[in-house]
């Protein structure tokens, strides 16, 4: 659990040690990323993984959960029986808005490696880049999307999971 009124100004941090799954229980968070911006809410959970700058804003007092996860990423599982329907739908999971800043501020960086911290400063933002491709992105998720099994939630499962 952590609780913070801070928010990270002209600092990044990365983490090369596994992804970071970050669900906020209180206080909007603005995250910046290589990749683009979110904003994360209660309710909704978020997840950078591993070697992503990022950069997190917050807007007065804020307080929540995060959880590192090490060798595998974080993956939805396979549906298996459930059916194309149940559970977490792929098509409700974010990525960020492109976005980009340029400046030739300095930053200070704040890298994890090999469960050590390192700090270094550079003459640029880290979140200069104008585009990227492929899915190797952070993304965040509405839990209020989340269809349970044996429920009418808001969709129902799949008709051939009932035979």
């Amino acid at each position: 659990s952590t609780q913070s009124t801070w928010a990270m100004e002209k600092e990044a941090f990365v983490n090369s040690d596994g992804d970071m799954l970050i669900v906020p229980q209180q206080g909007t968070l603005k995250v910046t990323t290589e990749m683009g911006l979110m904003t994360v809410s209660p309710g909704e959970i978020c997840v950078i993984q591993r070697g992503i700058r990022y950069s997190i804003a917050v807007d007065g007092d804020c307080r929540g959960y995060i959880a590192e996860i090490f060798g595998a990423h974080f993956v939805i599982p396979d549906l298996g029986p459930i059916g194309a329907n149940g559970l977490a739908n792929a098509r409700d999971f974010e990525t960020p808005t492109a976005w980009y800043e340029s400046g030739t501020e300095d930053w200070k960086i704040l890298h994890k490696f090999c469960g050590e911290l390192f700090e270094a400063t550079q003459g640029q933002s880290p979140f200069d880049v104008v585009a990227w491709h492929g899915n190797y992105a952070p993304y965040k998720y509405d839990l209020a999307k989340y269809c349970a099994v044996n429920s009418v939630t808001y969709d129902h499962l799949d008709p051939c999971t009932l035979r």
